[in-house]
């Protein structure tokens, strides 16, 4: 899911453990802002949809440094925001988000079988100045592993960001994230799009930094990598099913770390497909609270996405 940041010139500009894995969230929907020309030019209500489906081959799993066998992935990921604008300098962000991560693990391993989210997006875009954005966005929703909702599973991270527009080439991003449930529950984030030749750029906006090549006008090679994180309440029996009663409605967060190359081919103005392979090169199951703490080794992934914007 990653769009350009902006310019108020009208320009198109392609975008685009430690705690700066769990800058993904934050960057999904700060740093990767959506493709449009200034607010007084724009369209009165804009449009976003981004689908993703990804397979992640099984790996060797690690529990407090012990093997508990093999596990394997399927990921998917769907979101959909419209954009009312409210006058020239402001707009509306509404919408929604479902994302789930499904696990082939082994039972005696603390690792959950899904982990899933069901959120709303609600918050604003403002023109500050002509070189200057901000986004300011809430994410209410039931994050866990969805196998008893409760108050619990409950969260609403809160996400604020800052784009600079120094030129057509060269924007500056500057972010903050929120999550009280999280073990870094304030986390601020920087990121860059540099253009530096006619068809070669160095698109470092997380969750995908990439350096990216315009083969052609509608393709696009890239060598990227990949932050997906969260967190997440598991149920109340959880513990219990694994031998771990500890674990009973623990708080865990889950961090993904991919590199790869890929492929961006824009098969309508409106409409851009992905392909893109490589390695996990770190999965974490962290329950921070307990001190436990899971991780797979290096493993092979496939994903496809599209993203359509009206």
């Amino acid at each position: 899911m990653t769009d350009a940041c902006a310019n108020t010139k009208g320009v198109d500009v392609k975008n685009g453990f430690n705690p700066a894995f769990f800058l993904a969230p934050l960057l999904v929907a700060v740093l990767a802002m959506p493709v449009r020309v200034s607010a007084a030019d724009s369209m009165a209500v804009s449009q976003e949809l981004d689908v993703a489906l990804g397979y992640v081959g099984r790996a060797t799993t690690l529990q407090n440094n012990l093997h508990v066998g093999p596990l394997s992935e399927l990921n998917a990921d769907v979101k959909y925001v419209v954009s009312p604008q409210l006058n020239k300098d402001l707009l509306l962000r509404v919408g929604a988000e479902w994302q789930r991560f499904s696990f082939w693990t082994p039972r005696a391993a603390a690792t959950p079988d899904t982990l899933q989210q069901g959120n709303a997006i609600l918050g604003l875009d403002h023109q500050l100045a002509d070189q200057w954005l901000m986004r300011a966005e809430v994410q209410p929703g039931m994050y866990g592993d969805f196998s008893q909702l409760s108050w619990r599973s409950f969260d609403a991270p809160i996400v604020m960001g800052f784009v600079y527009l120094v030129d057509a080439d060269l924007q500056w991003s500057f972010g903050l994230r929120v999550d009280v449930r999280s073990q870094y529950p304030v986390l601020p984030a920087v990121g860059v799009r540099w253009k530096f030749t006619d068809v070669w750029t160095l698109n470092l906006m997380l969750p995908n930094p990439r350096l990216e090549y315009d083969v052609k006008d509608k393709l696009q090679a890239y060598l990227g990598a990949g932050i997906m994180a969260g967190t997440y309440v598991v149920g109340d029996h959880f513990g219990d099913d694994r031998g771990l009663p500890q674990l009973n409605n623990a708080t865990v967060d889950y961090t993904e770390v991919r590199l790869g190359p890929g492929l961006s081919w824009k098969v309508l103005p409106n409409l851009t497909l992905e392909a893109e392979m490589g390695y996990v090169l770190s999965r974490t199951w962290n329950f921070f609270d307990q001190h436990i703490d899971l991780s797979s080794k290096p493993v092979p992934f496939l994903q496809i996405a599209c993203h359509a914007r009206f």
